[in-house]
């Protein structure tokens, strides 16, 4: 499947979205760490697993939030949310490593 990154996600936005997806199954699987002091002040990271789906998180106080998804599922999140998101150059998705160079700093939940 497609996978594309949607950007400049607005902080409310981009956590509501984490929120409205864990109440309809979907499951957070790793997370910045909330021992870190910068966690949700100037950096945070999720990923979220639904069966076989996942999706990827990335929050900055200097470039808001983009997330890496399906499709198909980004979007279901458009129109639950009533927006379009943009498609631009993202800050740290592109990374396909992001997970593994930062994994000192995340919980692994599953």
């Amino acid at each position: 499947m497609e996978t594309r990154i949607a950007t400049n996600i607005e902080t409310e936005l981009f956590y509501s979205i984490i929120k409205y997806l864990t109440k309809t199954n979907w499951k957070i699987t790793i997370e910045y760490s909330n021992e870190l002091f910068d966690k949700g002040i100037d950096f945070d990271l999720y990923q979220l697993e639904n069966n076989e789906d996942k999706i990827l998180f990335v929050w900055t106080n200097w470039f808001e939030g983009e997330f890496k998804a399906t499709t198909r599922n980004i979007q279901i999140i458009e129109k639950h949310f009533g927006v379009s998101f943009e498609f631009g150059m993202p800050e740290y998705l592109d990374n396909s490593n992001i997970i593994d160079e930062r994994k000192e700093l995340l919980d692994f939940k599953k």
